[in-house]
């Protein structure tokens, strides 16, 4: 989000959620649903994996 000045409120709205549930979400107050993570990394144009920090790459490697 800081990279790409991107604000929660903005962010909730984009992906459909209230602001107060994502503050609750990013803060561990409340868990991420899979629709929520598809959601941020469709939003933010990288891999699930990526958000959860299983991969260094944002965008899967394309195989030939």
């Amino acid at each position: 989000m800081r990279q790409q000045h991107i604000t929660q409120r903005s962010l909730a709205s984009e992906i459909g959620l209230s602001f107060q549930l994502l503050n609750a979400k990013l803060h561990g107050r409340a868990n991420y649903t899979s629709r929520d993570l598809v959601r941020i990394a469709d939003f933010f144009d990288v891999s699930v994996d990526f958000l959860l920090g299983r991969s260094d790459y944002a965008k899967p490697l394309e195989v030939a």
